[in-house]
């Protein structure tokens, strides 16, 4: 053990006592542990790029900050949630913070929420207030900061002028905390959008891009839409190329669902350009080359081939289920080997969407719970599937497998593949972190 550990784990103890399971809506409490730390945020004014939306937000962190670091940057990041450990939210250079550090902050923090009886900070909150001081205390030239959910009322929304806002897409997930209508979600999520900062977005929908406009045009912001369409090329196990005009790119990310926050982070790149950046053609192509986010459309294991992709509600499904039969087609059709699922979701998630778009596709099913108090139990998803199959073709009952927890559901599956099958493991992001934890599962990376 090394000798600070404990002192870590001493202070994940305080920390994880905080409210999680709420949602406190507002910046009040945020706002009140800055004030006494000193308000570091205000160091991030005219240095954050602010990323939102639905899917691909934590795709396009992780390109935007490699690609600044290829140009010379010193560049934080801010994400969640975490896959394996809680450093993992806070990154300088795309090096997690180290366990003293988030410790010492924690500890830090403790007696000023303390402060705050009656109305405690959530975890996110708290974090978010570390990963401010965090950046500030280390004097990073750029921080790259992704909203935790929605965005008016996000812990991150006390930035209050980026250099750059950005909504990825508007897609109905949390419509019980956001909603209840996609118009609503797209209001919350537009609420990033500030004074004199360009807003970026890849929302097509008309209806939608009404009400980011809207926002917009109330807070000054200009509005800006992503108008790229990168080409697919060609792709393998490893790397995809694109097309974009007459360059060629390389994108260390999988995922045909990569192509829109590729096309994304070109734009914002020519944003910040825009606004004094200097960044190179080359630290772009680099950047993006060499950019890596865990847990989506993560291939770990080749022959026969494992895939970890956070897919965690409908829109995510239907872009993995494109990948996947994007993939199947070029490499795996005709080998004779089996499509398995290993399918763990949240009880609030749309299950039946979900359900209803992936597992006609598979051969064999294993439904599993992720270690979560939210987390849908196995069996109402073998209930789920039973139903589907009434009306629409589903696996069969005797290739449908209840096992639990999701280490033992994972061992299972890989004791009964042939080299020629494609497991593939949705549905959660906890569920990913969780299986990523479990470093003796021979073909998974562990502890990163």
């Amino acid at each position: 053990m090394r000798p600070h550990r404990l002192g870590y784990r001493e202070a994940l103890a305080h920390l994880e006592r905080l409210p999680s399971r709420l949602v406190k809506p507002g910046l009040e409490r945020i706002e009140y542990l800055l004030a006494r730390l000193g308000e570091p945020h205000l160091y991030l004014e005219g240095r954050a790029i602010h990323i939102g939306g639905t899917n691909g937000k934590g795709s396009l962190v992780a390109m935007l900050s490699q690609i600044l670091k290829e140009a010379g940057y010193r560049v934080g990041s801010y994400t969640s949630p975490h896959l394996v450990d809680w450093c993992e939210r806070i990154r300088i250079d795309g090096q997690p913070i180290p366990e003293e550090e988030l410790a010492r902050l924690i500890l830090r923090l403790r007696p000023i929420w303390e402060e705050m009886e009656g109305d405690l900070p959530t975890v996110f909150e708290a974090l978010t207030a570390a990963a401010f001081q965090y950046f500030c205390e280390r004097a990073v030239d750029l921080a790259v900061v992704e909203v935790g959910l929605g965005g008016r009322f996000d812990a991150t929304n006390v930035l209050q002028r980026p250099l750059v806002a950005i909504i990825t897409h508007v897609e109905a997930d949390h419509l019980d905390l956001l909603g209840p209508t996609l118009e609503r979600v797209a209001w919350e999520k537009a609420g990033i959008a500030k004074p004199g900062a360009p807003l970026l977005t890849g929302e097509r929908c008309p209806h939608l891009l009404k009400v980011i406009a809207e926002e917009c045009r109330r807070q000054g912001a200009e509005l800006r839409h992503v108008d790229l369409e990168p080409e697919l090329l060609e792709f393998d196990w490893e790397r995809q190329l694109f097309r974009v005009g007459d360059s060629v790119y390389e994108l260390g990310l999988l995922g045909l669902y990569q192509q829109e926050n590729l096309a994304v982070a070109l734009q914002a790149v020519e944003l910040l350009r825009a606004q004094g950046l200097a960044i190179p053609d080359e630290a772009v192509r680099r950047g993006l080359a060499r950019a890596r986010w865990p847990g989506r459309f993560e291939v770990v294991r080749q022959r026969p081939w494992v895939v970890l992709d956070g897919a965690h509600n409908p829109s995510g499904t239907r872009a993995l289920l494109a990948t996947l039969e994007l993939y199947w087609e070029r490499y795996l059709a005709g080998s004779g080997g089996r499509r398995w699922l290993l399918f763990g979701a949240l009880g609030d998630k749309n299950l039946e969407e979900m359900a209803r778009t992936l597992f006609p596709w598979f051969d064999r099913l294993i439904l599993t719970k992720p270690d979560y108090y939210r987390a849908a139990e196995p069996e109402e998803l073998e209930a789920l599937a039973e139903r589907l199959g009434l009306d629409q073709p589903m696996p069969p009952a005797e290739a449908i497998e209840v096992v639990a927890p999701a280490g033992e559901a994972l061992r299972w599956a890989l004791e009964r593949l042939d080299p020629r099958d494609l497991l593939v493991v949705a549905g959660s992001l906890y569920l990913i972190g969780e299986l990523e934890r479990e470093a003796a599962v021979p073909g998974l990376p562990g502890n990163r």
